[in-house]
């Protein structure tokens, strides 16, 4: 928990523990550090804060000062993809598909076809995106 916030510990008659205790001065610092307390306001809360048997005796040192703000959420990345990538696919099933139809019509396997698949799917790998000078950093 980054902050105080009483409404987590249930009614006001709850006793707390030293752990809530040490919350409330760690946002009571906090607070000070912001400028909403003096020095003097801010030794007399941390004092009531230490010396606080329920919820009730922590939430009154809260009421004039505002809530937490919750953290921001980071923006979820979108992943475009590039449609060049799929320019090698595309002209494998092309080929492929010419081939079987090749095939159905004629009744003779295209032996040409195969050294013509092995050149496409090379160079799909020479000139796709991750083959090229290496950047170091």
């Amino acid at each position: 928990m980054t902050d105080f916030s009483p409404a987590v510990f249930g009614p006001p008659a709850v006793r707390v523990g030293t752990a809530e205790r040490e919350q409330a001065a760690e946002a009571l610092g906090r607070h000070f550090a912001a400028g909403r307390l003096d020095l003097d306001e801010y030794d007399d809360r941390v004092g009531r804060a230490y010396a606080a048997k329920t919820t009730d005796e922590l939430t009154i040192l809260f009421a004039d000062l505002p809530q937490p703000a919750p953290a921001p959420t980071p923006p979820v990345p979108q992943h475009r993809r590039d449609p060049r990538l799929l320019l090698p696919a595309i002209g494998l099933a092309g080929v492929l598909a010419f081939a079987t139809a090749f095939v159905i019509a004629t009744h003779i396997v295209p032996f040409f076809i195969f050294p013509l698949l092995f050149f496409v799917v090379l160079r799909g790998r020479r000139f796709g995106p991750h083959y090229g000078p290496r950047r170091m950093g």
